[in-house]
């Protein structure tokens, strides 16, 4: 089974603890084009081009100056530690004991707008680039049309005929996935909430089950979906009567 996450925007290169494993996000050399177009983009394109504030338009120009495919100790961190969201607040990687960094390693994979998709321990500098930005390279006009192939034909190169993927990335970042090319099994899942007599999916909630049910599976080494249902964490049970297939609900 392989686990995928979204990114955070909040990102952090400071660490409690020293993961002395580094290695290179896999599509470097299209993210370095991409970077190269994004460099060009003023404050004030970035502002209207991320529908963000004049403030974090400044804030991620500087970033973008800055950037680098080889950033030095100093300037970056692993993925899996830099994004600081409420996922990975759920995830909280920084206590997950080292003899599950084996699992984390090859089964936990996180979805990019400016890298595609990205190892744990890839080594990386804070950016900014959600994938439901109207931005692409050549004749590509969105990031979904930049990175569709590519992560598509990464996660099947990965993975064995019929394995389980658990989508715990959002729609916005799992649409970056070609469905149909995929050979392997794509599980969605959804937490809800029951709220004034009716279940709802309350997004921090469903964020924060996201990271804590990746956590789940990495302290378990989960490899099958029967083992997914048995996630009991912060009170949120499987239902087995609002489940389907290829669709698993928890709720509390």
């Amino acid at each position: 089974m392989k686990i995928i996450l979204s990114p955070a925007k909040l990102m952090d290169i400071k660490s409690s603890i020293n993961v002395t494993n580094v290695t290179e996000p896999i599509f470097i050399e299209k993210t370095k084009k991409l970077h190269e177009k994004l460099k060009k983009c003023s404050p004030k394109k970035l502002q209207n081009l991320m529908h963000i504030s004049p403030k974090l338009a400044q804030e991620n120009w500087e970033r973008n100056q800055i950037w680098s495919e080889n950033p030095a100790e100093n300037e970056g961190l692993q993925a899996i530690l830099a994004f600081k969201g409420e996922v990975f607040r759920g995830l909280q990687i920084e206590s997950i004991s080292e003899e599950n960094h084996e699992y984390v390693t090859q089964n936990v994979r996180i979805l990019s707008g400016l890298y595609g998709i990205l190892q744990p321990w890839d080594f990386i500098m804070p950016y900014r680039l959600e994938m439901g930005t109207s931005f692409g390279i050549g004749t590509k006009k969105s990031l979904y049309e930049t990175w569709k192939n590519d992560v598509t034909n990464y996660l099947n190169s990965m993975m064995e005929q019929d394995e389980i993927l658990l989508n715990l990335a959002s729609k916005e970042y799992s649409q970056a996935i070609d469905r149909k090319k995929l050979k392997s099994n794509l599980i969605d899942v959804d937490f809800k909430d029951e709220k004034n007599g009716k279940l709802q999916s309350i997004m921090v909630y469903f964020k924060h089950a996201r990271g804590s049910m990746a956590r789940f599976c990495i302290e378990n080494s989960i490899q099958t979906l029967e083992e997914v249902k048995t996630y009991n964490k912060d009170n949120y049970l499987f239902s087995e009567e609002l489940s389907t297939e290829n669709h698993l609900v928890f709720i509390r």
